[in-house]
């Protein structure tokens, strides 16, 4: 393949919004690195309320000992009070999620299908998915997979 510029060569580009990683022409590469969250992502924010505060019920049904249930409470506490009627800080939210999941397999805790917890991270998944990419991301932070 010849990479020199021939005279017929043209690129048009329209309107690009919201896009990251843009590569156009010969031999282009983009590489994106950072947050991938979504701000523009629409959340029903009661709804994620209530899936999270589920997940704090969950965990103390669940086989997670004192100090890690502890921990993994106080993560979704913080991601409910990221929560209100008039905003969803979707990062923090998300940040705190991720950190239940941590727990919960530090601990070495597998998430058995149709307990609770489980019945929890089912409904969390595609609330959050959209903000990192879907639902099985989000359930694989509870070693879950789809």
């Amino acid at each position: 393949m010849n990479d020199e510029q021939n005279s017929s060569d043209s690129i048009t580009v329209g309107d690009v919004i919201s896009a990251q990683g843009i590569a156009i022409g010969r031999n282009a590469s983009a590489r994106v690195t950072g947050n991938i969250f979504s701000q523009s992502v629409k959340i029903d924010a009661k709804e994620l309320r209530t899936a999270l505060e589920d997940l704090y019920d969950s965990l103390n049904q669940g086989s997670l000992p004192r100090d890690k249930t502890r921990s993994a409470q106080t993560a979704v506490g913080n991601a409910i009070g990221a929560v209100t009627e008039e905003e969803v800080k979707s990062d923090i939210v998300v940040e705190n999620v991720k950190k239940i999941g941590e727990t919960i397999r530090q601990a070495n805790v597998a998430v058995q299908e149709g307990t609770s917890l489980w019945q929890s991270v089912q409904k969390l998944a595609p609330l959050l998915g959209p903000l990192v990419g879907g639902a099985s991301i989000v359930a694989g932070w509870f070693g879950l997979t789809s």
